[in-house]
């Protein structure tokens, strides 16, 4: 059972994942092009230690130094990005704030909104989210929004600005998002995980830990049995009952 969960938590968000490579690849590709490139100072003429590379620049998070043939250019990440302190040139060095993070770094430029973002670029609630569905969210590529919505399961953690566990998203009743609350009165302080039948399909299936609820599903060629309350091979179950 463990096994499962893992697999789930490892396969979900990695959807998640691949979106936010492809719209990072946007962003390398399209978008080096709208950094605030300044002048070359005096007061960066001896940041170069290397020939090529990225600099950080002391009180900002989302500014940087780029050298290129040893001649520095201060630059600044679009709207909403932060300079990735880690990134090797020549990578794009910019990221979003759930993967670069912020911390006692300095402070980012202003805000630059526009009708449909917060900022030019980054993952943001959607309008369309309510407590009772709570996977909608918005990314924003230069100011403009794509609607999206979370993995089967999962809700939209403003705070992180990914897809979590609903019941870890605060605005979300995970009850009413997943159609199925924990039964009361199950001792939640064993530290035992208790499944139950998802209705209509036989390959998901509802798992409450300490009153949580978390809609999982079963590896490929296994399906829930409600007897055992676990994954079986999916010929012992008899799905057409479901």
């Amino acid at each position: 059972m463990e096994n499962i969960q893992h697999l789930t938590l490892v396969v979900l968000p990695g959807i998640l994942s691949i979106v936010k490579m492809y719209f990072s690849f946007c962003i390398a590709l399209a978008l080096v092009a709208t950094c605030y490139a300044g002048p070359a100072t005096n007061s960066l003429s001896n940041v170069c230690k290397s020939k090529n590379g990225y600099y950080s620049v002391e009180g900002s998070c989302d500014s940087y130094i780029r050298c290129n043939d040893y001649v520095p250019v201060h630059q600044t990440c679009p709207d909403g990005l932060h300079y990735n302190p880690d990134a090797k040139y020549p990578n794009y060095p910019c990221g979003y704030p759930s993967d670069v993070l912020c911390l006692g770094r300095g402070s980012v430029q202003p805000a630059q909104p526009t009708e449909e973002c917060p900022h030019q670029y980054g993952y943001f609630s959607s309008p369309y989210a309510a407590p009772d569905n709570c996977g909608h969210y918005r990314v924003c590529i230069e100011g403009r929004a794509i609607d999206m919505h979370c993995p089967t399961g999962l809700a939209f953690n403003a705070d992180s600005g990914r897809c979590d566990w609903p019941h870890l998203v605060p605005s979300c009743k995970s009850g009413d998002y997943l159609g199925f609350s924990c039964p009361a009165g199950v001792n939640d302080d064993d530290g035992k995980i208790r499944n139950y039948k998802y209705p209509g399909n036989c390959y998901y299936f509802f798992s409450c830990l300490h009153g949580h609820v978390r809609l999982l599903s079963c590896n490929e060629g296994a399906a829930f049995d409600p007897v055992s309350g676990l994954c079986v091979d999916e010929v012992l179950v008899n799905c057409a009952q479901y």
